[in-house]
């Protein structure tokens, strides 16, 4: 979507693996997510000298929100999907923002995009996220978050479809959290 607002530069945070399919995103620079703060501020200003006026972030953690709003021009917002975790200062905006469009204020954003949805994702505009179907069903959901934890999923989204789950008894410790 920032690409097709017409943003640039883009500039993302990520594990450089994704780098290929980022950059088939829209992304024009891919900057390395487990680099030093200083380091990032420092990769990010080799790349543009101009003032950054959005930063999107999807991760919105307390780290990464005050990284993004000391990164921002006079004038600019950060954008974040979870509550904002840092203070606003006179001169620089902080928006949350969620993919709701039954709220009175989005329902006619949500109309409009979805009006062309089919459209943008024919043309290549979009793209639906990368995904791994987890087998079992809720059963698979275990494995899922195991390896969740154990740092082995990357660039995907796991999906889970419970109506492939076999019966359950209540003797079945294999989905004991």
């Amino acid at each position: 979507l920032a690409k097709l607002s017409g943003f640039s530069p883009i500039i993302t945070t990520a594990s450089l693996k994704h780098s290929e399919y980022l950059e088939s995103l829209g992304a024009t620079h891919v900057v390395d997510r487990n680099l030093p703060s200083s380091e990032l501020t420092e990769r990010i200003g080799e790349i543009t000298s101009a003032s950054i006026e959005v930063i999107y972030d999807a991760v919105s953690t307390a780290e990464t929100q005050k990284l993004g709003y000391k990164l921002l021009a006079e004038g600019g917002q950060l954008v974040v999907v979870l509550d904002p975790a840092v203070h606003q200062v006179k001169g620089k905006g902080i928006r949350s923002v969620a993919g709701v469009f039954t709220l009175p204020h989005t329902r006619d954003l949500g109309v409009q995009l979805y009006s062309t949805l089919h459209e943008l994702l024919v043309l290549g505009f979009l793209k639906p996220n990368r995904l791994e179907i987890l087998s079992g069903g809720l059963r698979g959901i275990v494995k899922g978050l195991e390896r969740l934890k154990a740092d082995q999923v990357s660039g995907v989204k796991l999906i889970s479809r419970p109506q492939e789950t076999v019966e359950i008894s209540s003797e079945d410790t294999s989905l004991t959290f």
